[in-house]
């Protein structure tokens, strides 16, 4: 018998692929099954990221990108913030586009395999009128917003810059978590997403999309459970539709998320969580959190740690050393990738939280990429060097749990103790106990054993409480700090009994 041999194009095969994977979708399936992809796509199988067939462990900074525009031209370029008074800001397109690629080049050459691209994909909804629209920056430095109407000129404008930026991010070989915004009141970011996605269907570049940042700083709504649930089901169902082959995540804090945004209930292909040191090793302890109790892949997606000097020793708070406790402790507790904040130093003028130096790069000297002569404002910190010795195919070493796992901040003024159990009288261990002050201003957290047991304790007297476990409901209540009795350890304390909170019913 003759072969027939019919042939297709790549983007066909892929068109093909898409429609008969979508036959099998159903618009109220909570766990809509993610097509294969092909091999240059990253892919996730047994809790570890793939790519061409290989295994692959994403090494991410988060880059901040701003659009620029003139005459018509739109184009991606650096951030402002990554500039300083002394040095040149480009504003032509030509010499900032130069410059966005010797960024992308040094970012390969300093041991990371992929950027999360931040800012430019965030749109924002203006609340009167429900357009979306994007900020920009003039050829004369001025800040302005670009409505992104459908039926603006701007949208292909704005979609042909992201484009252009892709081709140059994978002309050095790296991928991207494009962090978008999304909102849960405004279809009109649904709206926009869809476009994005339809656009970039068969890029291969992008590796995931970031549907949302850090809810507990940015959602300002309060939400139940059962609501996070449903918006973030109905965001995954147009991501399988318009984006079948990428992969989605969404930015938490932490383990404060779990009170709302729990991670077990969110229907994405990973999580990304963004621990920071406001306690003593609190990243690390929120990491063995984290892999105790997250059901699905995860990574952080952010941390960060700032450097006073450039060529800092190695002791126990700098930069450096940061880095080496927080990456192995991630990589041992089963995270599948570690994201730093961020690129490059900037000023912000936040000094309480030191963000402003939590860059791979001051702001300071002359450095160039290792394929151009392109001037980069900037030195490369010594502790690029963890990220360039890093194996991810060694062997893993324990878990760690420290020793403050259950109190970061060593305090000793005031104790909330108790016990949470589920509806049946069994212990929750891992669950969160969150307590304020008065006026809501300051707060701690701890996290129960595994008889269920917890003992918060905090610098101030407490006022305000809530519980909550993953896969749990969430409970609140206030107390009066001036019933308190002081304990055997001879600190002011209040005994909440036994807590009882009921599994999420609609997880059923």
């Amino acid at each position: 018998m003759p072969r027939i041999l019919i042939f297709f194009s790549y983007r066909k095969v892929l068109l093909i692929i898409s429609f008969i994977s979508l036959l099998f979708i159903k618009c109220d399936d909570n766990s809509i099954q993610k097509v294969s992809a092909p091999n240059n796509f990253v892919t996730i199988n047994n809790n570890s990221f793939f790519l061409n067939n290989k295994s692959y462990y994403p090494l991410t900074l988060n880059y901040i990108a701003e659009l620029r525009y003139d005459n018509n031209k739109f184009w991606i370029s650096s951030s402002i913030d990554y500039s300083n008074k002394k040095s040149r800001i480009y504003t032509e397109k030509d010499s900032s586009i130069l410059e966005f690629k010797s960024h992308m080049q040094l970012i390969k050459d300093m041991g990371m395999n992929s950027i999360r691209l931040v800012r430019i994909g965030e749109v924002n909804i203006d609340s009167k009128t429900n357009q979306v629209f994007i900020n920009a920056r003039t050829k004369s430095k001025k800040d302005t917003t670009l409505v992104l109407s459908k039926s603006s000129e701007n949208y292909s404008l704005y979609l042909n810059a992201l484009e252009e930026s892709f081709k140059i991010i994978d002309s050095v070989g790296l991928k991207i978590v494009f962090l978008m915004n999304l909102y849960p009141d405004y279809k009109e970011s649904v709206s926009h997403f869809i476009k994005v996605a339809g656009k970039f269907k068969y890029n291969s570049t992008i590796m995931a999309y970031d549907f949302k940042n850090e809810p507990l700083y940015f959602d300002k709504e309060k939400r139940t459970k059962k609501e996070v649930f449903k918006c973030v089901n109905n965001w995954q169902r147009k991501f399988r539709k318009f984006a079948p082959f990428h992969l989605s995540t969404i930015g938490l804090q932490g383990i404060r998320e779990v009170f709302e945004w729990d991670p077990n209930i969110l229907n994405v292909d990973f999580i990304s969580y963004h621990p920071y040191e406001h306690e003593r090793e609190q990243v690390r302890n929120e990491i063995y959190w984290y892999s105790k109790h997250t059901n699905k892949p995860w990574v952080i997606g952010e941390t960060g740690w700032y450097s006073s000097i450039l060529n800092e020793s190695d002791s126990l708070s700098s930069q450096k050393m940061f880095i080496n406790k927080t990456l192995q402790q991630a990589f041992d507790c089963n995270a599948i990738g570690y994201s730093w904040w961020q690129f490059k130093d900037v000023s912000w003028n936040d000094f309480k939280n030191h963000s402003d130096l939590m860059g791979l790069v001051t702001k300071s000297g002359i450095v160039n990429s290792s394929t151009s002569d392109f001037p980069i404002v900037g030195t490369v910190k010594e502790s690029v060097e963890v990220f360039k010795n890093f194996n991810p195919i060694k062997e893993k070493s324990n878990c760690k749990c420290l020793t403050n796992y259950y109190n970061y901040s060593n305090s000793d003024k005031f104790s909330l103790t108790g016990k949470l159990l589920d509806d049946d009288g069994f212990p929750i261990e891992g669950g969160v106990i969150l307590a304020w002050n008065k006026y809501w201003t300051n707060s701690y957290h701890t996290i129960t054993k595994k008889d269920g047991s917890f003992q918060l304790l905090g610098s101030f007297p407490f006022y305000h409480w809530m519980a909550s476990a993953t896969r749990y409901n969430m409970i609140r209540a206030d107390i009066n700090p001036l019933k308190s009795k002081v304990n055997v350890e001879n600190i002011p304390s209040i005994k909440l009994g036994n807590l009882i909170i009921e599994p999420l019913s609609f997880l059923d």
